[in-house]
């Protein structure tokens, strides 16, 4: 009487004063709805508002910071040449800037660094670099540690870092500032210190004195991939007629961060989950809809009797589905706004750059308010347009929310043993069955995704064991000259604790392509065909045999970025200067590099003699302390022998490293099931409450005969167990599918692996009792309420 008398005041229109009162006849799975419409909005706004974010980020700190066109390596480079490059008329911007590899020792800890010497650092037509704190630009003798470095080196500011290049004495510099460099990938994610120095202190830490690298930007920015390659070989083709040596080309994906198409193809994946979720609480809305309309299948009769069109009818409904609409959109905007945000600055510090003062554009919150509006209108239009199409005369004699349509299943399951109150159950699941299907898809479906999801994670955790399983080999040293393989073997094979060593033969090698001009460059290694330190995974073909010459065996990465290395082709390869045709014989399934395999005798024989510079060792079981000993102690002897190593790689921080990557990429694809779960939990606890308000008077009657409260919620909680027993079921064949698109996926943001089709057995046992926990708590509610009606309420109940 109160809320009438409150609607009479505020002078509503009929029309909108029944919207109301159905609202408030069902409150708790409206709010329900509108929440559960809210999650999944949140779920699929969030994760627009990052990719926008990202996006805009993108072109105005990354494309803003001018990201050179090309990379070549030079061994000569100076003024002169550096002016003659600037004077080519393709050319927008040009610089050179001195780069080194080693190892910096911070606070006691050895991390592997990459330094870099800018010829201007206040440049900023060309990959600018700016000062995030500190001093800047560093003076000689100082570091400024890149951003993305700092708090992985746990780095200080003041304090002193040893630096060493090599096999060059080492030297102290003091940490006077962070940089950031939005073109170079996150230091923490591949476990790498970016430094920047002077020249004179790369100078004074044995380096050479002179600038290495060459580095322009196009002036034309449409220039796609293969413009931008001619122009940098014509730049190539300069140099060397200057008297240069260009040893290697590196032609990104124009405009393109190098984990831009990683990001793309994560958030595009995760999107589709989002789409997914506002799918599943769709359904929510059809439930409450339809229950509405099945309660009110004679007052629309009524109305239609008294003048009252089908059109009329159905906007009304639609009208009371929008203003659901608008509830969820005002709850989900400012929540997928605060999510978002921090979830964007996450993915945009995996491209090294920030989000910070970039406005989330107006586009795509007027996109989530349309999509919040419509999907209530939409979900509702099939059971208004049913409800609105009734004839009056079965209209009127509808039996109205109290339909049965359980009771075939129970007289068809009477089995002995069973008792009534669980056929009951059971038989009530069934009574709507329409909205049990909705109910038992919503959590099917998020089930089939939890389940894929562990399954992807299986498969990464056994594509990465198969990976480090096949290279048969503990750590890669680099020695600092070319030294005689033979030579090197028989040093390290003398020490105490190495198992067994082998030298590989590296080069860099390019693909020349049909209109002429080169490929990417790529690591080319040479291995003798009977190692035992490598034993790949083939995807195709065949390994190296005994006997072959010009040969490849490719990784699946190198295969996807230039198609004519895939196996059973020949290719011209250009190795050193010189021109070769190779034959490709098999692909790799784990390497996720830019590598090709060679017969170690091709390779030493293309470069004349049998020097390599690079040792790969298997060391004698034993702990973490012991191994390092008898990798510093190898170190040592090479050293006492005349070779001197630059650098070491020991598998398991590589190992370590590619996991980070990985496993990252799962944990958000995975994020999305438990949002759909959720949304899937809500489904079912609004299912179960309509449920016992259909079952009103007959909770009454079972009351009045003496059933006790724990009894009813017994049989509540049992319907409840039955619909998600059922979805768990449904979702083991559904995770087929789901697990193969998931791989799939995972294959477009990272590399190749094997779909698991097969739920996993521990996923399977865990989303079964996940979802029975889901189920007690989605029946405890309206069971707790069903308890609080009195009996003679309850009997009297329509």
């Amino acid at each position: 009487m109160h809320e009438r008398a409150l609607l009479d005041r505020i002078g509503l229109s009929p029309r909108w004063r029944k919207m109301l009162r159905d609202a408030g006849l069902h409150k708790a799975r409206t709010l329900l709805v509108i929440v559960a419409v809210a999650t999944g909005m949140i779920g699929a706004g969030a994760l627009l508002d990052a990719w926008a974010l990202v996006e805009r980020a993108t072109a105005e700190s990354f494309l803003g910071s001018h990201p050179p066109s090309a990379t070549l390596r030079v061994d000569k480079l100076d003024a002169e040449r550096l002016a003659q490059v600037r004077a080519l008329p393709a050319v927008g911007a040009a610089r050179v800037r001195g780069r080194a590899f080693g190892a910096i020792e911070v606070g006691g800890k050895r991390f592997t660094a990459e330094l870099f010497a800018l010829g201007d650092v206040a440049a900023r037509d060309i990959g600018a670099v700016y000062s995030e704190r500190g001093a800047w630009p560093p003076r000689d003798g100082e570091i400024a540690i890149e951003k993305s470095s700092f708090d992985y080196a746990g780095a200080e500011l003041g304090a002193t870092a040893q630096m060493q290049l090599g096999a060059n004495p080492a030297g102290t510099l003091r940490i006077s500032g962070i940089a950031h460099d939005v073109g170079l990938p996150p230091g923490w994610m591949d476990h790498v210190v970016y430094g920047f120095v002077t020249p004179a202190t790369l100078a004074s830490l044995g380096a050479a004195p002179v600038p290495n690298e060459l580095q322009f930007v196009v002036r034309d920015a449409r220039a796609d991939r293969d413009a931008v390659r001619r122009i940098a070989y014509d730049v190539k083709a300069l140099l060397e007629r200057n008297g240069a040596q260009v040893t290697n080309v590196d032609v990104p994906v124009p405009g393109k961060h190098p984990h831009a198409a990683q990001m793309d193809s994560l958030m595009l994946t995760q999107g589709a989950f989002g789409a997914l979720t506002l799918l599943v609480a769709s359904f929510l809305i059809v439930n409450l809809i339809s229950a509405i309309l099945a309660g009110q299948t004679r007052e629309i009769a009524v109305m239609k009797a008294l003048g009252a069109g089908a059109g009329q009818i159905a906007v009304m409904y639609f009208m009371f589905a929008l203003l659901l609409g608008l509830l969820a959109s005002a709850i989900s905007i400012p929540v997928a706004i605060a999510i978002g945000r921090p979830y964007a600055a996450l993915k945009a510090d995996m491209l090294n750059f920030s989000v910070a003062g970039i406005a989330i554009p107006w586009w795509v919150i007027a996109l989530q308010l349309l999509v919040g509006c419509l999907l209530p209108v939409l979900a509702a239009a099939w059971p208004v347009a049913r409800a609105a199409r009734l004839r009056i005369s079965v209209a009127l004699r509808d039996a109205g929310i109290a339909a049965e349509n359980g009771a075939w299943l129970r007289r068809r399951f009477a089995l002995p043993g069973v008792s009534r109150p669980l056929l009951l159950s059971i038989g009530n699941a069934f009574r709507r069955r329409q909205r049990t299907l909705l109910t038992l898809l919503a959590l099917a479906a998020g089930g089939a995704v939890f389940i894929g999801a562990s399954n992807l994670r299986h498969s990464v955790l056994a594509s990465v064991e198969q990976m480090f399983a096949n290279q048969r080999y503990d750590v890669l040293l680099r020695l600092a000259d070319a030294q005689p393989a033979a030579t090197l073997e028989a040093v390290a094979a003398q020490l105490d604790g190495v198992a067994r060593a082998q030298a590989f033969a590296t080069d860099s090698a390019t693909v020349l392509h049909a209109d002429g001009t080169p490929g990417n460059a790529f690591t080319l290694i040479g291995v003798a065909p009977d190692t035992p330190l490598l034993q790949l995974d083939l995807a195709q073909g065949r390994w190296l045999e005994a006997g072959d010459r010009n040969v490849l065996v490719v990784s699946q990465q190198l295969a996807r970025d230039e198609p004519q290395l895939r196996p059973g082709a020949d290719a011209t390869l250009t190795i050193g200067g010189r021109t070769a045709r190779w034959h490709v014989v098999g692909a790799d399934r784990t390497v996720v590099q830019m590598v090709a395999y060679a017969p170690f005798a091709a390779l030493t024989q293309l470069h004349g003699d049998e020097r390599v510079a690079t040792l790969a060792v298997a060391l004698k079981p034993g702990n973490a302390a012991t191994r390092l000993e008898t990798i510093l102690r190898l170190r040592a002897a090479l050293e006492q022998h005349g070779m001197p190593v630059a650098g070491s790689q020991l598998m398991s921080e590589t190992r370590r490293s590619i996991e980070d990557h990985l496993l990252m990429v799962v944990q958000f694809l995975g994020a999305m099931a438990w949002v759909m779960i959720a949304v899937g939990g809500m489904g079912l606890a609004s299912t179960m409450s309509l449920a016992v308000l259909e079952r009103t008077r007959e909770i009454g009657v079972m009351r009045a005969l003496g059933a006790r409260h724990g009894a009813i919620m017994r049989m509540i909680q049992a319907e409840g167990i039955v619909i998600v027993v059922l979805a768990w079921l449904v979702s083991l064949p559904l995770s087929a599918p789901m697990s193969v698109g998931l791989a799939v996926a995972f294959g477009k943001v990272m590399f190749a692996v094997p779909a698991q089709p097969l739920p996993n057995a521990a996923a399977a046992l865990g989303w079964l009792l996940l979802v029975v926990v889901v189920s007690l708590l989605a029946c405890a509610w309206p069971g707790w309420r069903a308890m609080r009606v009195p009996t003679a309420r309850a009997l009297s109940y329509e």
